[in-house]
């Protein structure tokens, strides 16, 4: 079955965080694509580089960078790129990104929205991609474009799942927003193992220590830039005072 990477294709990466580094292991590993990678670090080697200057001519751009700095990273993509390409991005919110993509790139540079609802750990527990999701909504690229993406992930076996942004950042606030939270509070307490723990504590603190290997940005910033993160905050506070409240008596 053909899809996109069935012929010759570049893609550039923006950001060689762990999920940039776990986007260019996948591509290396699934297709024969010419994969460069756009990083801060002065390291450099093979089609890694750091700066703006001469962006070579892609098909397929991946911003993989903290959400609070998209847009800024988005409005280089539009200030150096002259050519025709697909702009496709992975953050785990998207009514932002979609929005900040729409408001500054340049009619030429198609727009895919998709979310991967795993990272470097959830890959490595799972042992590759099989059986895992990847949430995915065409904003402007061509029809053919984006199911030959589409075809490209259900061809690794994920589960590809059309949401639009609204309807993933609801979802998202109530699932990825909320066992963020609890994972962050379960680490703020520092709770840790007993010789008694039960089966349902244990998973408990393996979800918290997953949370743990993630950054605090990503965190703050899944609360801050989705739309409906606030209300179930405030429904879990509330929750908590009443349940504390009823203890107390």
């Amino acid at each position: 079955m053909k899809h996109f990477f069935s012929q010759p294709r570049k893609v550039l990466i923006i950001g060689q965080g762990r999920m940039g580094k776990l986007v260019a292991k996948i591509l290396y590993e699934h297709t024969n694509a010419d994969v460069w990678i756009l990083t801060r670090s002065k390291k450099k080697g093979h089609q890694i580089f750091n700066n703006w200057d001469n962006i070579p001519e892609v098909d397929l751009i991946i911003p993989c960078v903290p959400i609070s700095t998209f847009t800024k990273i988005v409005k280089q993509i539009a200030k150096n790129v002259n050519y025709t390409t697909i702009c496709m991005d992975l953050c785990s919110v998207k009514v932002h990104p979609v929005k900040s993509m729409q408001d500054n790139l340049p009619e030429h540079i198609s727009i895919i929205a998709t979310h991967p609802m795993f990272g470097p750990d959830s890959y490595k527990i799972n042992k590759g991609l099989i059986g895992l999701t990847m949430v995915i909504w065409n904003i402007s690229a061509t029809t053919k474009d984006f199911d030959l993406l589409e075809l490209f992930w259900q061809k690794l076996k994920l589960n590809a799942i059309r949401l639009s942004p609204e309807k993933h950042d609801q979802s998202m606030a109530k699932s990825l927003g909320f066992s963020y939270l609890v994972g962050k509070i379960n680490n703020q307490l520092g709770i840790t193992k007993t010789p008694i723990d039960t089966y349902d504590f244990k998973l408990l603190l393996e979800h918290a220590h997953i949370i743990a290997s993630d950054n605090d940005q990503l965190f703050l910033d899944m609360q801050k830039y989705n739309p409906y993160a606030k209300k179930v905050r405030d429904k879990f506070l509330s929750a908590c005072t009443k349940l504390i409240k009823k203890l107390n008596t």
